[in-house]
């Protein structure tokens, strides 16, 4: 009986090789331009005019001068955690233990219409000496820290 188990696992896999043209598909799909032609030359359907990878950037930082405008200077971050400088100031002058922060990470500055946000996740001391998970939004305007 056991033996009766090879057999048929080894029919079942002989069946599949052997069949295997029928339900395999092939990957190769024709209507696809060649890796070698750039986006940019290939042809748009849409009405719209093309929009080039000049353009695109052009337009992103006509929008991050706007908001250097408005706000300020984008924010310096530490390198290996990404906390913005003028965070660890409003951390030092707001915590009631300033020496106890651990901080974990914060997300990329972003622009946006309050100013530039950013997104902390770092842990602080209780008064019961146990540190506390926290996940704060922050607001940066003119180098002034906003907690949200």
């Amino acid at each position: 009986m056991k033996i009766m188990k090879y057999i048929l696992f080894a029919l079942l896999l002989l069946g599949l090789w052997i069949t295997e043209p029928l339900w395999m598909k092939q990957h190769t799909d024709r209507s696809s331009s060649p890796v070698d032609v750039p986006i940019v030359q290939q042809h748009q359907t849409y009405d719209q005019p093309k929009q080039t990878y000049d353009n695109v950037v052009s337009s992103e930082s006509r929008f991050l001068k706007k908001l250097e405008l408005k706000f300020g200077p984008k924010p310096s971050v530490k390198e290996n955690t990404g906390v913005p400088l003028s965070v660890y100031r409003y951390w030092r002058n707001t915590l009631q233990y300033p020496d106890s922060l651990q901080e974990e990470t914060c997300s990329p500055i972003r622009g946006s219409e309050e100013g530039w946000t950013t997104v902390c996740r770092y842990r602080t001391k209780k008064s019961f000496d146990t540190l506390e998970l926290r996940e704060d939004r922050f607001v940066i305007k003119n180098g002034t820290v906003y907690k949200k």
